[in-house]
């Protein structure tokens, strides 16, 4: 019997890719995403192993529901993916541009969105159990050289402390968490430029290698929570 996987941000993209990996590795995956696109659609049509679930994140009454059918098949987890979130490209100006209300909404898609999945299936995060949070280098307190995009920042630095308290948390079931920076991404969310960048990484490579670490996860230190999708670490 294949691993059980939870993606989030499922319809295309980093999550999409990450999901045909692990249907290709024989596990079943329960996709999530607020808009199901026709790929993922077409997707499950072809593998009874994937179970498809509109889902926003940002909603705990949406994610209760979503996660209905993984609960009532009671399955331990073996590897939650929490790849959804947003960005808004109208945020690439100084302070007195940006509009911090709006800065509210991706907080609460950023931040919390990844600990109301966890909270939702917590029953089923067990020993073994892997948690992956795809944060971004943008998160980083120690790295930070920009001078813009406050809310984006902010949303993805508090998902870090998330994590890192979840990480005390989960170590009394034997869980674990992990953060990556998955690159700059080819992906409508990632803008043109990362088409065009010799320095952007399509998503299906750094889904082949967060999916690397994750499923050889003890062979990473139980301290390191934060790195790129090559296992560079970064900086809190």
């Amino acid at each position: 019997m294949g691993r059980a996987i939870i993606v989030t941000g499922a319809g295309r993209g980093l999550g999409y890719s990450i999901t045909r990996k692990h249907l290709d590795m024989g596990d079943r995956v329960y996709a999530m995403d607020y808009n199901l696109t026709d790929e993922l659609r077409s997707l499950a049509e072809s593998s009874e192993r994937l179970k498809i679930c509109q889902c926003d994140i940002g909603s705990t009454e949406s994610v209760s529901e979503a996660v209905k059918d993984v609960l009532a098949e009671g399955r331990k987890l073996d590897i939650i993916y929490n790849v959804a979130g947003i960005y808004r490209f109208e945020d690439k100006v100084g302070l007195e541009q940006t509009d911090l209300d709006a800065g509210m909404q991706m907080f609460n898609v950023n931040a919390l969105g990844a600990l109301r999945i966890c909270k939702a299936v917590w029953p089923l995060i067990q020993e073994g159990s892997l948690v992956v949070n795809i944060s971004s280098e943008a998160g980083s307190v120690g790295a930070s050289r920009r001078k813009q995009e406050y809310c984006y920042c902010m949303s993805k630095a508090a998902l870090n402390m998330g994590t890192k308290i979840l990480s005390n948390e989960l170590w009394d079931r034997s869980a674990r968490i992990i953060n990556f920076h998955p690159g700059w991404l080819r992906t409508p969310m990632g803008g043109p430029g990362a088409f065009a960048s010799k320095h952007s990484v399509s998503p299906d490579e750094s889904a082949d290698n967060i999916v690397n670490i994750a499923v050889n996860i003890d062979e990473v230190p139980g301290d390191q929570m934060f790195m790129t999708h090559t296992g560079d670490i970064l900086p809190w």
